[in-house]
């Protein structure tokens, strides 16, 4: 420290520190400055005219302050003059992007205003939408309509003049008629061929479809309609008005599909058609029957190219579903027209959507109104549609959508001593006159088809759990049933060999039984309860009746081909052949099975798509059991193509046909097998019927059967040479 300095008193130096400008700036004007440096606590000492004068800085303050500072502002922590939307002086200054971000609060209120707003605008919008929307049909209604009359006109003013109906069409017109109806008169007067050029343009592809057929089907069908008037003798379809059409329908449908799917009375359908009787016939069973009979047109059979029969089936099927009206749902003949309809609907690969028409029909039939029909005929179609409701549940593996069956004598109202009903191979117009015919027993065959069902809703509700626990007694039960079903079967069902010529029915009526057995044992083979001698036993019984049935199925191929193959008999081919292949790859081999079965459903797909998918799944199954594909399998189904998931669920309503194993297996009684020997000894044994394996139910040549009890299997190899 330098000598004679002056220590500043601590208060002096605070108050220096802080800047106190009253205090140490000398006041203006004061010549005392000795005095005032004496005051202020001087640094420098007293009189000292060498020390420097401190001028303290102030802050300026800007001229004004906006509420919200700018964004470049609020960064900086400095003071902003500007607002939105304008520029404070500090971003203009330093030439930055000036922007203001709202408060929290009001973005919310402002974010919540403009939805509101947007709000308003959409209903507006919406409501000008809809006006705009209502003027635009009003004015195409306007213009189609407009353009009808136009058409309907011109085809009257074609006509005038030319075919000796003017004085009929001035007539009509006195008598308030109204141009539509008069010209679509004056159409049906027309031969088809002159009617394509004057129908207006979207109903022009169906006609041409129609007149192709028409053109086809020119000879007189014999139905001898009552011709009471033009109204009346269209009252049954609007897609055709060909009775030559109707008449080859009618007979491919009873043909191939009534002795099968027995849902209603054919002697009494056909007599309501001749003489335009509502009472067992409909406009809905009538195209129902139209559309299901054309999956069994042959194509390939008619001179016209232009004929597209999936098109006519759709145009029935449409029409069909217009005529199942609301108020007429428990009548019988809309029940049946529902039941036609699944049929039609599943041979097109549509089980999904078919399902539901039979669901319906089911649903129904239990409140139908007889309406004026038999009980003989309401007795046909209460078991008709039972059978083929228990036939498609044992087909998909679904639990029963239906009521207990009825407990009443099958037939009690049915005459089946005086059915004189008689069956030929019809396939196209003209068959009927040169074709000889047969005692068709179809009555018969639906009698004993509905007591076969019977079982197997037993069978059914037996795996599915409805009965409790499965043990072995209620599994040798219902297959006694069974084997008492096929022992009581009237001598003129039994033969089925070649020299018998049985008719289709009867041969799908003993596939089905075999399909029945199969699907009856399988779960206990599927179950791993069984072992040694009993499961050789069950697995003897499945192989005999699977190549049974594939041995009827060679048979319906050899007489009839299996084109006239109904769906439901498809779904038989595929649950035969796999049995074969799981459980008897050896004899006959496996891969021969495969050829057999694909061939099958190949000649069968020509009029029924749903072949295509099951073909896929059964190549899928045989890949998967490690059979050997034939060498020409591109060639038996390259042309149907590949499957995807839409296409399986709409053949199976499920992603395979496959009997489930969980489902038919979970309820089996885990001592089965220990109680299996005893209960078939006490059930199945009887020396009053016949052993299983020496049925007397089929010959198929006089040398099938041997004394020793053990059939001759016919091997597939030499069934497809033949």
């Amino acid at each position: 420290m330098p000598p004679n300095r002056p220590i500043v008193p601590s208060d002096t130096v605070r108050t220096n520190v802080l800047g106190d400008s009253s205090s140490a700036t000398p006041a203006s004007g004061s010549g005392n400055t000795e005095s005032a440096a004496g005051a202020s606590g001087g640094r420098w000492g007293s009189g000292d005219s060498a020390a420097p004068q401190e001028t303290p800085k102030k802050r300026r303050a800007p001229g004004a302050v906006a509420a919200v500072a700018c964004i470049e502002c609020r960064k900086a922590r400095q003071k902003c003059d500007g607002s939105s939307p304008g520029t404070c002086t500090r971003c203009q200054t330093r030439r930055l992007e000036c922007r203001y971000e709202p408060h929290t609060k009001t973005r919310k209120e402002l974010l919540l205003q403009e939805i509101a707003n947007l709000k308003r605008d959409n209903t507006r919008l919406k409501t000008i939408n809809r006006e705009v929307l209502s003027d635009a049909s009003d004015l195409r209604e306007q213009h189609q309509g407009l353009q009808d009359l136009h058409d309907w006109q011109q085809i009257i003013l074609d006509i005038l003049g030319r075919n000796g109906h003017d004085g009929d069409i001035i007539k009509k017109l006195r008598a308030g008629e109204n141009t539509e109806s008069i010209a679509r008169w004056l159409c049906q007067q027309q031969p088809i061929s002159s009617q394509l050029h004057i129908v207006p343009p979207d109903e022009r592809s169906l006609l041409d479809i129609v007149g192709a057929f028409e053109h086809h089907y020119r000879r007189e069908d014999g139905l001898g309609r009552d011709r009471r008037s033009d109204t009346m003798r269209l009252r049954w379809t609007e897609v055709t008005a060909s009775e030559t059409l109707l008449g080859h329908l009618f007979d491919l449908y009873f043909t191939w599909v009534h002795p099968i799917h027995m849902l209603f009375s054919e002697i009494d359908f056909k007599e309501s058609f001749r003489t335009n009787d509502d009472t067992y016939c409909s406009p809905a069973l009538v195209n129902a029957v139209c559309a299901m009979a054309c999956h069994l047109v042959d194509a390939n059979d008619l001179e016209d190219e232009d004929v597209d029969v999936d098109t006519l089936a759709q145009a029935f099927m449409n029409q069909a579903r217009h005529e199942v009206l609301p108020q007429n749902y428990c009548i019988l003949t809309s029940v049946q027209a529902l039941a036609v309809m699944y049929l039609a609907d599943l041979s097109s690969g549509k089980a999904r959507s078919a399902t539901g028409y039979l669901r319906a029909s089911v649903e129904f039939l239990k409140a139908a109104e007889l309406d004026g029909q038999s009980p003989a005929a309401r007795e046909v179609s209460l078991w008709g549609i039972q059978t083929l409701n228990t036939s498609s549940t044992g087909i998909t593996y679904q639990k029963l959508y239906a009521p207990e069956l009825p407990h009443l004598a099958r037939f009690q109202h049915v005459d089946i001593q005086s059915d004189k009903a008689v069956w030929r191979f019809y396939r196209t117009v003209g068959d009927q006159r040169v074709l000889p015919v047969r005692p068709s027993h179809a009555i018969l065959t639906a009698c004993y088809q509905a007591a076969l069902f019977r079982i197997i809703h037993e069978s059914l509700n037996l795996y599915c759990g409805l009965r409790g626990v499965v043990t072995a007694e209620a599994v040798l039960i219902t297959y006694r049933r069974y084997l008492d079903w096929e022992y009581d079967l009237p001598s003129i069902l039994k033969s089925v060999g070649v020299e018998a010529q049985p008719v289709p029915h009867i041969l799908f009526l003993h596939v089905q039984y075999c399909v029945a057995v199969v699907q009856h044992l399988t779960p206990l083979l599927q179950s791993g309860l069984f072992e040694g001698p009993n499961l050789q036993e069950l697995r003897r019984l499945v192989i005999q009746h699977a190549q049974s049935g594939v041995e009827l199925l060679e048979q319906y191929r050899r007489l009839y081909s299996t084109r006239y193959l109904m769906p439901l008999l498809s779904f038989c081919v595929v649950h035969l052949g796999d049995a074969l292949i799981r459980y008897s790859p050896e004899e006959p081999p496996a891969s021969e099975t495969v050829e057999f079965c694909l061939l099958l459903l190949q000649q069968a797909s020509v009029g029924f798509p749903i072949c295509g998918p099951l073909q896929e799944l059964f190549k899928r199954t045989a890949d998967h059991c490690g059979a050997k594909m034939p060498a020409n399998v591109d060639e038996i189904s390259g042309a149907l193509g590949s499957y995807g998931v839409d296409e399986i669920l709409d053949a199976c309503t499920r992603l395979d046909y496959k009997q489930p194993v969980d489902q038919s297996t979970r309820h089996i009684d885990d001592n089965i097998a220990v109680d299996w020997p005893s209960k078939w000894q006490e059930i199945v044994h009887n020396p009053d019927r016949p052993e299983p394996g020496r049925s007397t139910r089929r010959t198929l040549s006089t040398s099938t059967t041997s004394s020793s009890g053990n059939e001759q299997h016919i091997r597939i190899a030499s069934l497809l040479n033949t």
